[in-house]
Formats: C-alpha cells, sequence, structure tokens
C-alpha cells in the first residue's frame, strides 16, 4: 500500500485534495495510506523515510515550501516530490530537489488522476529497490544502494549505510533472507556485504566502501564467486 502525505498550509486546498484521492481511490480501487499536515514542518518534526509520496505546498502564503523541500530531501533522498503552487514559476524551482513534477492550483480532478498515476508508477518502481526495516525509532525505508554491508554482534544486526549505522533486534539468517533477491554476499559469518560496493578483493580481505573486511576460508569460494558473476552481469 502506498504511503501519501500532504502538506498544505490552505484548508480549502487539502480539503480538494482529500476530496480527489478519495475518489481516486473509488475508481481505481487502489489502497492508499493518506496522511495530511497543515505545514512543513509538522511533516518535517520527527520525519522519517516512510512515505512513497509527498505533496508539499510551494509558493504564496507558504514561501518556505522550498526551504522545506530542501529539507525534506536530505532526509528522504527517494521519495517522490510533486508541489502542489498557485503559481508556475514557483514550480520551475522543482529541479532544485529533484520533484517529479506539479499540480498547478485551481485543478481539476483528471489533472489530479494523472498527476498521482504518474507518482505512483514512479514510487513502485523505486519501492522495488528498497526495503523496510522495523527499527527501535520505528519503521524506516531503505534503498539498496545505500547499503554497503550487514553486521551481526552481540545478538544485534547492524546494517551499515553510506548514512551511518542502523541497530536492528534481528538475526544474520533473517537479513539474508530479506537480502537474498538483492546482490549481497558473506565474506564471512559476520559479515553481509552489498556486491555494489565492493572496491577491492586481496587474499582474504575485501574492501567495501573503504572498510576491510575478513573474508573466512569457509565462505571464499562462495563469495568469489558471487563477486566474479556480478562484474560480469553488471
Amino acid at each position: 500500500m502506498p504511503r501519501i502525505a500532504v502538506a498544505d498550509p490552505l484548508s480549502s486546498r487539502r480539503s480538494q485534495l482529500q476530496n480527489c484521492f478519495q475518489e481516486y481511490i473509488r475508481q481505481t480501487g487502489t489502497d492508499i495510506a493518506l496522511e495530511f499536515f497543515d505545514h512543513a514542518d509538522r511533516l518535517l518534526l520527527d520525519y522519517a523515510p516512510l512515505y512513497d509520496v509527498v505533496f508539499l505546498a510551494l509558493g504564496r502564503p507558504e514561501m518556505d515550501g522550498m526551504r522545506a523541500a530542501k529539507r525534506l530531501r536530505s532526509l528522504d533522498p527517494d521519495v517522490v516530490l510533486v508541489f502542489v503552487t498557485n503559481l508556475e514559476r514557483y514550480a520551475i524551482q522543482g529541479y532544485q530537489v529533484n520533484a517529479l513534477d506539479f499540480l498547478l492550483s485551481p485543478f481539476t480532478y483528471s489533472t489530479f488522476h494523472y498527476k498521482l498515476d504518474r507518482a505512483l508508477s514512479r514510487a513502485a518502481m523505486q519501492t522495488a529497490s528498497c526495503i523496510y526495516l522495523q527499527t527501535q525509532e520505528g519503521l524506516r525505508r531503505l534503498n539498496i544502494r545505500d547499503i554497503l554491508y550487514v553486521e551481526t554482534r552481540n545478538r544485534m544486526v547492524y546494517y551499515h549505510t553510506t548514512s551511518g549505522e542502523i541497530p536492528l533486534r534481528s538475526t544474520m539468517k533473517e537479513e539474508c533472507r530479506r537480502l537474498e533477491d538483492y546482490p549481497f554476499a558473506k565474506c564471512n559469518q559476520c559479515y553481509l556485504v552489498n556486491l555494489q560496493h565492493v572496491n577491492d578483493v586481496n587474499n582474504d580481505i575485501v574492501t567495501v566502501a573503504g572498510n576491510r573486511l575478513e573474508i573466512s576460508r569457509r565462505t571464499r569460494k562462495g563469495f568469489l564467486d558471487a563477486v566474479i558473476s556480478y562484474i560480469g552481469g553488471k
């Protein structure tokens, strides 16, 4: 089920958007989890990358929309962003934050339908390369490309990512199962490596984004075969 957030200070436009979403759900049978915010700051307060699509107001009287968009993009590089604005010139600023589209107000339901179709299609493509982790802080979406390697220690699992370490109450067996459809391989019993980030393999050491990890005798052949296969199929 796609998760969509709407942040717009104009109550009349929020109501129109809500009606449009309800009509879209009725017509298409698509289940959508919706959340509405009366200000972008409320959306960004304790923000977690859970949403697939965000509709964000931009332009007067919500002049801080671009500031919020930049903050949103720094917190969530993958969310599909659609600007809602009554001034077309503001929509051009979307290129600064990799916005997919803009919904020019006032708008008709047919225009909304087209824009939402486009946003959901893009979100579906991106979701195919994402996983969701249940962390102590709550559910978190993580793009496969941002995972460097997975480590198990002290009965915990740690996702080492491009933006830091994510602790998880899980087992290596469970994480291997979660990531089995993606290019990962175990270099020893403690490390599951994202082959996209392998820099070098030298004797019994693999370098992953600058991190030197040991290759065990037991996993060496399988790991090297996986690396060679990945390189060959790239």
